[in-house]
């Protein structure tokens, strides 16, 4: 059977490591990465190229699937609804050493680094980043266009909401909610929900920004 042909979105130090995972994987012929500003003509032995209208046409009719390996949240939204509204479906990325729950469901686009787990009845959305050796316990729900960054825990029924980031180290005690587009410090300890476009920080963490308070609350 054929692989799927699979074409990266950025060019930097998170190209390699989707590279790495969907190479691991071995069900995908990756085609190189797309890059606005070309830096370099490899990356990891695969081609880089200039991203165009003329080689986005000629995956789209290849029917190639994308995968955004873009760190930054709303960089990465923005990129992924734009190839979606010109008609590319995604791949999903899960490196061969991650573990991933057969209860579990991942999200088309989003990337799985090595070491992670992701534990039962975990939902991961669209084009999440769950990073190295971080950790997803049980009913967890991980929404779109979220980064769990590598070392993360998460205890059992934590939401993290849309777009928000992890910091490296952060861990979170269960059943707390993490606001939309929230942002917590390195190692931050969460012991409370967190709300909104809020920045958190520190053992336990504390608001370093103020955020907004979710409707109902």
């Amino acid at each position: 059977m054929a692989k799927q042909l699979v074409f990266i979105l950025g060019a930097g130090g998170h190209a390699k490591m989707v590279i790495e995972a969907l190479v691991s994987m071995h069900q995908y012929e990756l085609y190189g990465c797309l890059d606005t500003q070309r830096t370099a003509e490899r990356l990891l032995g695969f081609p880089v190229m200039q991203e165009n209208p003329q080689i986005l046409g000629t995956l789209l009719e290849a029917k190639a699937q994308a995968v955004v390996a873009l760190g930054e949240n709303r960089l990465r939204m923005r990129v992924t609804n734009d190839l979606e509204a010109q008609g590319f479906s995604f791949a999903t990325a899960i490196a061969s050493s991650a573990y991933v729950s057969a209860s579990a469901q991942i999200g088309a686009g989003s990337v799985i680094m090595p070491k992670a787990v992701v534990g039962a009845a975990v939902r991961v959305g669209r084009g999440v980043i769950v990073n190295t050796s971080s950790s997803i316990d049980h009913d967890c729900v991980v929404e779109d266009f979220a980064h769990v960054a590598p070392g993360c825990h998460l205890a059992g029924n934590v939401t993290v909401q849309q777009g928000a980031m992890l910091g490296i180290g952060t861990c979170v005690i269960p059943e707390c909610t993490i606001g939309k587009w929230s942002i917590l410090g390195a190692n931050s300890t969460v012991i409370e929900d967190v709300p909104l476009e809020s920045t958190y920080v520190g053992t336990p963490a504390k608001a370093l920004k103020a955020g907004k308070e979710r409707k109902g609350h």
